[in-house]
């Protein structure tokens, strides 16, 4: 964890402690007016000379020390040195408290558990052990006092003498609470820093996810801006060499330029976009994506028409899958295109869509290009990676976006005998997160 994380963690963590330490310390101050109250009412109903004179000066000792600690959290906040001393000091009172009222046959005994737990949960290792040390030992100092009589009788007279089994019972019995409680205590604070430290865990992949995210828009706004350029100045020659020929009807050709250019600037900062804001929420169907991949061929026939490529279709005939047909229809186009790209003249591609062995559906786009190089390879679905002259780079990275978010996936790999062949995956079913909260196009693109 890195030092700036740690900091923020060790200040989260001694937060909320603090609040389990402040509405300790509150209720032990409040509620500890009516504990003294009994004890001062079993000291006078107890008769016993020494019990009159202990018990009231524990009465004062333990007030002032429940208010003084309840003042100085208000003022000074928390540490964990203060946690410590106010825990051990806490422990010796009660203890002394427990001696005073009838030893193992006080009424005040088990409250020796509520304060073993909350120094478990909120200690670390090495004070919780001491301070469960010190329990222990003063348990055990309490027990055999009691046990074999080496204090003044320790009982309250009107509660009665109990047996010396009981005793010695009693004694084993509070002894193994007390570790149960430590252990309780240790684990319920495990369990409490494994959660934080996994939160601070995401937060900081989520931050880096952003960080790589936003140094990617950033080197790509320069790229978008450069391919931006270049139609912008034909666009801008022809219409000022229109605007010096008013008179004339202007040639078909630098329509057609004048259009041809426009739209390519269209596509860019569509692409662009497409990367940069969150994925929309998914709008599912049933879809035969035969014929949604038959719809993708006719509409690309006037591409491959100008690229002298054929484009042929295969595999089975109806394959349904639930999904957003718009947006698989988006990848199946991009995939396609690309693959027309790349074919050369006189060459084709075929589309075959299959049913998978794993409850998964498949579109394969197989083309008779050259195939990908292993630079390219490796970095094809990266934001601005492209062998395209006039490309953005995005096509690819939006594209396994969208698979990835219903649940499948974009792959790309070499055949054999020659081609690139692009796979869209999708689940014949939408997993059940899909359909959750919107997730972000930069978790779906970094999710590797």
């Amino acid at each position: 964890m890195e030092p700036r994380t740690r900091r923020s963690y060790e200040a989260l963590r001694l937060k909320h402690i603090g609040r389990i330490f402040g509405r300790m310390v509150r209720l032990r101050a409040y509620g500890g007016m009516l504990l003294m109250v009994a004890v001062s009412a079993a000291t006078l109903a107890d008769g016993a000379p020494w019990r009159r004179i202990w018990l009231p000066v524990q009465v004062v000792l333990a007030l002032s020390f429940f208010f003084f600690e309840l003042r100085r959290y208000e003022r000074e906040g928390l540490t964990e040195r203060s946690i410590a001393g106010n825990l051990m000091v806490g422990i010796v009172l009660e203890q002394s408290l427990t001696w005073g009222t009838g030893g193992l046959a006080s009424p005040l005994l088990p409250l020796v558990l509520p304060l073993a737990f909350v120094g478990a949960a909120v200690l670390p290792p090495r004070q919780r052990l001491a301070l469960m040390g010190a329990e222990l030992g003063l348990l055990s100092l309490l027990s055999a006092a009691h046990v074999f009589g080496w204090t003044p009788p320790l009982h309250l007279s009107f509660l009665g003498e109990p047996s010396r089994e009981t005793l010695i019972a009693v004694a084993v019995f509070i002894l193994l609470l007390v570790v149960a409680a430590n252990i309780v205590g240790a684990a319920i604070r495990g369990t409490f820093e494994d959660m934080l430290a996994e939160s601070f865990h995401q937060r900081d992949e989520l931050f880096a996810t952003h960080r790589a995210h936003a140094r990617t828009l950033e080197s790509l706004s320069g790229e978008i801006a450069h391919e931006l350029k270049n139609p912008l100045a034909t666009v801008k020659g022809l219409t000022q060499l229109m605007r010096r020929e008013p008179g004339r009807a202007q040639p078909q050709e630098r329509l057609e330029v004048l259009a041809g250019e426009v739209t390519r600037m269209q596509d860019i900062l569509e692409e662009f976009l497409n990367f940069s804001r969150p994925l929309v929420p998914l709008s599912v169907s049933e879809v035969d994506l035969g014929a949604l991949c038959d719809e993708a061929l006719v509409l690309h026939e006037g591409l491959a028409a100008e690229h002298g490529v054929r484009l042929a279709r295969g595999g089975e005939g109806q394959v349904v899958a639930v999904c957003d047909p718009r947006k698989v229809k988006q990848v199946v186009m991009n995939l396609l295109h690309n693959a027309i790209d790349a074919s050369p003249r006189g060459g084709q591609v075929v589309v075959d869509v299959e049913s998978g062995s794993v409850g998964d559906v498949r579109v394969v786009i197989r083309d008779s290009g050259a195939g990908l190089s292993p630079e390219v390879s490796a970095r094809a679905f990266d934001a601005g990676v492209t062998t395209k002259s006039k490309g953005s780079g995005l096509g690819l990275t939006v594209a396994r976006a969208l698979a990835r978010q219903h649940g499948g996936e974009v792959t790309l790999r070499n055949e054999a005998s020659g081609g690139c062949v692009a796979e869209l995956m999708l689940p014949r079913e939408l997993p059940a997160d899909t359909l959750g909260p919107v997730r972000d196009v930069r978790e779906v693109v970094h999710a590797r």
